[in-house]
């Protein structure tokens, strides 16, 4: 019974985590004395000047997320909720099947993006 409580709280916590941790849209309003640097910064008639192009969020990314799964059922279910939270914001997810003691060399050559369980004695 406490082991079922922890999970859920551990999940639950990590919900709140990853939705603290996203992009809401709404820019802070400007102080006048950032307004003021800027537009001093800035030439007024400069027309050569390629307009800047906003860089590519990971969602606006194409290239899906991968998340391992590993052969034991807590990892399992935490890929998926993990995949579901990254998939509500508008990440695309891939789900790799993967053998605990390769993911980290796979996290290091770029195969994997998240691992998101990560044991104390594997490595």
């Amino acid at each position: 019974m406490i082991k079922s409580r922890t999970v859920v709280a551990a999940l639950v916590a990590f919900a709140l985590l990853a939705s603290a941790c996203g992009d809401d849209e709404e820019e802070a309003p400007a102080t006048a004395d950032a307004t003021e640097a800027t537009t001093e910064a800035a030439p007024a008639d400069d027309e050569t000047a390629a307009p800047a192009e906003p860089e590519a969020t990971g969602a606006d990314s194409s290239d899906p997320i991968r998340i391992p799964l590993h052969n034991w059922s807590s990892q399992l279910v935490g890929a998926e909720v993990v995949g579901g939270i990254l998939e509500e914001a508008g990440f695309s997810v891939e789900y790799v099947p993967s053998d605990s003691q390769v993911v980290y060399q796979s996290m290091c050559d770029g195969d994997i993006e998240l691992v998101h369980e990560v044991w104390e004695g594997a490595f």
